[in-house]
């Protein structure tokens, strides 16, 4: 039978039911819940490495265990809990988290102190500790600390010779200290060897008589006192994950040293949209084969990369009124093109220059629109989207497909696009999705089209 591990998968606050719509797709999941911001689903150990092609998700983590509500075990509340912090990790099954992270990210280096890189290999790619057998036959003699007398493991070189001590007995005495010098130098050196980590701790609650710096402390340090991990907040291999909602503790290993949502892009524009919510975007515009899909306001291609990466079988044009945008839509086009296993010339993307109000395209030529609207904030103004929106929406009816076509426009101007929606006969407001979106709340809106 096989093992079963619980993941935790961060999403932008109001997609969750997207991300676990596409774990049940794609993952032969056990069972999936939903948490705010974040979706946890069973997996079995053989199928985890298909965690990995998840689109809708930003963070993945390994759950270690998971304190709910009410837990005997830890309360949040209590005046010992940085105490028990300190004390948790060695009550912790750390093991299949630390096998499946090493298979994850590939690292290669070892995880406690027993283990060592003159160790063996065994079959599942462990490494083996050194057996104390093959240190004698390369003529080494193991002495354990426990048989030496303190004096000598605090100064093993400055041991003095008794009057009744025999010359063979020094010469033994001073065999051992070298050794005892030799291992302990050798343990320095595997302390070296062990991965740097760090604890990231997250707290929502007004009760709590500690801070989040302070829980992260504590537990970290029960981690390096347990493992003696070397504690690096920079360039950690291993970050430690300490969720505590009141009275609810989840503890996870990370699988992702940085957001997924920054997949595909690495020319950033100003307002250049999470590639897990482009993603997200586009499953709700339920796109089929031969469909034909446009962002009229593409800006960096966050949406247009994501449709032809996901979506192949279809035609795919975007473009932008910006100058700039089509450039930098071409470079990160180019650079996912180079990051291709088949090393392809392009993409198959077209990316114009154009006006979103007048665009150069037939009418009900396009089955799908999706873009990210100028919010009025860090892009345009508040005032130009009275003007903006109503033209933009009408010049997308007359160009979408009459009563087929459809619509998924992201904007956080809730109140021009309430008034132009009203107004319009063209278009049918089917869903509203509201997402956070860097604290600011986003409306998805997800439209059809009337044959009007």
């Amino acid at each position: 039978m096989a093992d079963w591990v619980t993941v935790c998968a961060t999403v932008s606050t109001g997609l969750e039911s997207i991300a676990v719509k596409e774990c049940k797709e794609k993952l032969a999941c056990k069972s999936i819940r939903e948490g705010r911001g974040r979706v946890y689903f069973e997996i079995s150990v053989d199928s985890f490495s298909e965690v990995k092609i998840l689109r809708s998700v930003e963070n993945l983590f390994i759950v270690l265990k998971e304190f709910e509500e009410g837990s005997e075990e830890i309360d949040c509340f209590s005046s010992d809990i940085l105490e028990k912090f300190y004390k948790l990790p060695q009550h912790l099954e750390w093991s299949l988290a630390l096998s499946l992270w090493k298979q994850f990210t590939g690292y290669e280096g070892i995880l406690f102190k027993n283990e060592t890189t003159e160790g063996k290999r065994l079959e599942d790619g462990t490494v083996a500790p050194v057996d104390c057998a093959d240190n004698q036959n390369k003529g080494e003699d193991p002495v354990g600390e426990d048989e030496t007398d303190s004096d000598s493991k605090e100064n093993p070189a400055k041991r003095i010779k008794r009057s009744n001590e025999d010359p063979h007995d020094e010469l033994q005495d001073n065999k051992c200290d070298h050794t005892l010098m030799k291992n302990n130098s050798s343990e320095n050196g595997s302390l070296l060897l062990l991965p740097r980590f760090r604890v990231t701790c997250t707290r929502t609650g007004k009760n709590h008589s500690f801070s989040s710096p302070e829980a992260a402390a504590k537990f970290g340090g029960g981690i390096n006192d347990w493992f003696g991990w070397r504690v690096d907040l920079s360039n950690a291999d291993i970050e430690v994950l300490l969720n505590i909602v009141e009275n609810h503790v989840v503890i996870g290993v990370s699988l992702t040293k940085e957001s997924r949502g920054k997949r595909n892009i690495v020319h950033f524009g100003p307002t250049t949209l999470k590639s897990s919510i482009a993603y997200c975007m586009l499953k709700l515009a339920d796109i089929q084969p031969g469909d034909v899909v446009c962002d009229p306001m593409c800006g960096g291609g966050s949406i247009p990369i994501e449709a032809v990466l996901n979506w192949p079988i279809c035609a795919h044009l975007c473009g932008d009124n910006h100058e700039m945008a089509p450039p930098r839509t071409l470079a990160n086009v180019q650079s996912v093109t180079g990051q291709q296993a088949d090393k392809r010339k392009s993409l198959p993307l077209d990316i114009y220059q154009w006006n979103v109000c007048n665009l150069p395209l037939k009418s009900d030529s396009v089955d799908v629109f999706i873009s990210d609207l100028p919010f009025g904030k860090k892009s345009g103004s508040k005032h130009e989207n009275w003007n903006l929106y109503p033209k933009a929406l009408e010049e997308m009816a007359r160009v979408c497909c009459a009563e087929s076509g459809r619509a998924v426009l992201l904007t956080q101007d809730k109140r021009v696009m309430g008034q132009v929606l009203n107004k319009t006969e063209q278009w049918k407001k089917d869903l509203t999705l509201w997402i956070n979106m860097g604290g600011l709340k986003a409306g998805l809106y997800v439209l059809s089209r009337t044959k009007k």
